[in-house]
């Protein structure tokens, strides 16, 4: 038997708030015969429609799909869940699947799933986070934007997001959700969820959470833009004016920090630390990729970085630049942090701690 003992499988995470059409998305996903090798974990199958494929039960928590793919129940600690599926995967009892989907409740943030697969040392001898998926109801977008944090949230740390029932509304509002979706997440990539069965994205199943040449084509490209007032789901003019102060407060927006020299990673690295202790909450995502001083590296070393909420993954530093853009960029998504508040803390901080000389020149360009 193929030793798969150190098999380090990509887990993919999809998510989207309650109705948005996550579950339809996932039984096109599973029809097509590239997700052969897939295993799927979901929180009860009660939930999800997925009866008409199953051949048979293997167990009370888990089924295999008429095309292979394994589905099974999250009951207890995703932890346990995904070792008890690595561990039958290497005993044979389990087809030898080479990736894994979760499908998180309609309330869940990314974060935490984030969170268990990076922080467990357990788990990331066997797992790796590989892409978020977020899909995003374009009939009730605008309602959930206003009312539900969890929705920003899944909005920020997607990759990609699937818009769904966009032939609901008029192409106006369509556009308009298109724009503000931009505005929340510059980094994304934007696709319509298919309305009948579709093939399994094996480029998107596959691909690293931080693609990192995909990521600077569309900033060299000049895709990442400031959020317009047509791009708004809502119109704050037309609302109370309490109302309308919160939510100018709890509205996320995206900025770019831009430094023209190379980075100290010690007062980088101390910044980003309290400024996660202290604003984690509100920060949805930050990414980006820095020039570190490094012996060697007269443009400093580059280096990705990647952070939701209170949860930095570990640092990745490249061999050399992806391109010819020298100029470190890190990009922040926000909820009710300003772009000044940030940037004048980055300032207060490099002018009191970096040695004269060596501080970092900031150039200010906007997401």
């Amino acid at each position: 038997m193929t030793d798969i003992a150190f098999d380090v499988l990509p887990v993919g995470i999809l998510t989207g708030f309650l109705g948005s059409g996550k579950t339809t998305l996932l039984r096109r996903w599973l029809k097509g015969s590239g997700a052969a090798d897939t295993a799927v974990l979901i929180n009860e199958f009660g939930d999800v429609g997925l009866d008409h494929l199953l051949v048979g039960a293997i167990d009370a928590d888990t089924v295999l799909l008429d095309n292979g793919c394994i589905c099974c129940s999250i009951r207890g600690e995703l932890k346990d869940a995904l070792m008890r599926l690595f561990s039958r995967r290497q005993r044979g009892e389990l087809p030898p699947f080479r990736r894994v989907v979760i499908e998180t409740t309609g309330l869940a943030t990314p974060g935490p799933v984030l969170a268990t697969l990076l922080g467990d040392a357990q788990l990331r001898h066997h797992f790796r986070p590989a892409f978020v998926s977020t899909v995003v109801d374009a009939v009730h977008a605008e309602q959930q934007h206003a009312l539900h944090p969890e929705w920003t949230a899944q909005v920020a740390a997607a990759d990609t997001l699937w818009l769904s029932k966009t032939d609901l509304v008029s192409a106006e509002q369509a556009a308009a959700l298109r724009a503000m979706l931009d505005g929340l997440n510059p980094l994304a990539t934007q696709l319509e969820a298919p309305t009948g069965p579709t093939p399994w994205h094996d480029d998107i199943a596959h691909e690293p959470a931080d693609d990192i040449a995909r990521w600077i084509a569309r900033v060299s490209a000049g895709t990442m833009r400031t959020p317009s007032d047509a791009g708004l789901a809502f119109d704050l003019a037309r609302q109370g004016s309490e109302h309308a102060r919160h939510l100018a407060q709890t509205q996320a927006s995206a900025f770019c920090m831009v430094f023209e020299r190379p980075i100290e990673w010690f007062t980088l690295t101390l910044w980003l630390t309290l400024l996660v202790h202290r604003h984690g909450d509100r920060l949805l995502r930050i990414k980006g990729l820095l020039g570190i001083a490094a012996e060697g590296f007269a443009q400093g070393q580059p280096t990705v970085l990647h952070g939701i909420g209170h949860l930095m993954h570990p640092p990745e530093h490249l061999d050399a630049w992806p391109d010819d853009n020298r100029h470190s960029r890190l990009v922040f998504i926000t909820q009710g942090l300003s772009e000044e508040a940030v940037t004048a803390s980055w300032r207060a901080f490099e002018n009191f701690y970096a040695q004269e000389g060596s501080a970092p020149a900031l150039a200010m360009a906007r997401a």
